[in-house]
């Protein structure tokens, strides 16, 4: 079993002194320290206007511990994507995958606050049709040999090809799942996939459930199931 450093980055606690920009600096830190006790990865969140979490950019951060570190795997959790062009997102992390060596961990999803989505003129209506149409240029960007293009509801693509391209072939891609939409999407697509226990509770009646919808549904789509992972708040304290 692997173990990772994860925050969301949620600086919303009753008299709390401690401001983003102090904590952002400490996620910072403590994402050293864990690749330093030897954790296994670190997932920091995607989180803007303080509307949960403090940290909007978890790819300059994670980038800024690349010289620091030596193990540890690098990730966003997640990337919002309806709140990005793909085009961009995929040059972003294939850039952060080069500079670590092939460190990077790729997980995105939905979101679930409207609050976030309004100063981006995105539509949260149309959330899932767009998550799906920009994974799709995701995986294009990254796993195609060769010049492609796109052309969908949301986005037209003329042939291209990124630069950088990803030091891993592929990048280990996942899927944040708060609904059965998102598994779905996940389990026809062949991608890996991630749960936060309390919404597999809700969604699924439980994480051991949710696990079993998984396969039901790769199985269903002729997939193979990929990498499952959840995400826990644990408190460590020590004297």
């Amino acid at each position: 079993m692997e173990f990772g450093y994860f925050t969301l980055s949620d600086n919303h606690y009753k008299d709390n002194p401690r401001s983003a920009n102090q904590f952002i600096t400490e996620i910072r830190e403590q994402a050293i320290l864990a690749d330093k006790l030897g954790y296994h990865s670190a997932w920091v969140g995607e989180h803007h206007f303080d509307s949960l979490g403090v940290n909007s950019r978890p790819d300059l951060l994670l980038a800024s511990i690349i010289p620091e570190t030596k193990h540890i795997r690098l990730a966003p959790a997640v990337s919002v994507l309806p709140l990005h062009h793909p085009v961009h997102v995929a040059e972003t992390w294939a850039t952060l995958d080069l500079l670590s060596g092939g460190r990077v961990d790729f997980a995105c999803g939905r979101g679930y606050d409207p609050r976030e989505y309004a100063p981006f003129g995105a539509n949260f209506m149309k959330s899932a049709e767009y998550f799906e149409d920009a994974m799709d240029v995701i995986l294009k960007a990254w796993n195609t040999g060769g010049p492609w293009s796109h052309k969908s509801e949301f986005h037209d693509i003329p042939k291209m090809e990124i630069t950088p391209l990803p030091v891993q072939k592929p990048i280990p891609f996942y899927v944040a799942s708060f609904s059965k939409t998102s598994l779905d999407m996940a389990a026809r697509k062949g991608l890996n996939i991630i749960w936060a226990p309390f919404a597999a509770g809700m969604t699924y009646g439980g994480l051991d459930k949710a696990v079993v919808a998984y396969k039901e549904a790769c199985e269903k789509y002729g997939t193979k199931p990929g990498r499952m992972m959840c995400s826990y708040f644990i408190y460590i304290g020590g004297e």
